[in-house]
């Protein structure tokens, strides 16, 4: 066999992959307009929102964890929840430097209304993956990252669907 034919053979390769992410982005986005539809909110504030339901004596920083985003992009995505009168915020009795988040009624029936998972369909799929899955996916989309031009790390913080 020729190189030529080796070099087909990881092109159809690369063209099937290139498939599943097409898959990945289109069913995400899918699932992210389903939810503005449904629930009337963005998929990244749907997700704010159920990781605050979900979490008693959370703060702006334990949300920015869970969602591994930055904290100002917490800050801005929380501005419009409590705007909108989703979520509330609520000074410690212990600390009044600390501030917690809670979910307002209002907040309660859009979360009851909104299509499962509230987190989004690729972040559920990726917790739902067995460790070692995961870290060898880690390791190649981190060597696929690598190997692009013009990569945008910074986006690795910012939520996937819009707030």
């Amino acid at each position: 066999m020729d190189r030529s034919d080796t070099n087909d053979h990881s092109n159809i390769s690369a063209l099937e992959t290139l498939k599943l992410f097409r898959i990945i982005f289109k069913s995400a986005n899918r699932h992210f307009h389903e939810i503005e539809k449904i629930a009337g909110i963005g998929g990244a504030s749907l997700w704010a929102l159920a990781e605050i339901g979900e979490t008693d004596k959370l703060t702006v920083t334990g949300l920015a964890t869970r969602m591994s985003i930055h904290q100002s992009t917490a800050s801005n995505l929380l501005d419009k929840l409590e705007s909108e009168g989703y979520i509330t915020r609520v000074r410690s009795n212990n600390d009044k430097r600390v501030v917690y988040l809670a979910v307002t009624g209002k907040g309660r029936e859009v979360l009851d209304k909104a299509p499962l998972p509230h987190r989004g369909v690729l972040p559920d799929a990726l917790m739902r993956l067995k460790k070692e899955a995961l870290n060898e996916l880690h390791h190649h989309l981190t060597e696929l990252v690598e190997s692009m031009e013009n990569t945008h790390i910074n986006a690795a913080f910012e939520p996937m669907g819009k707030g």
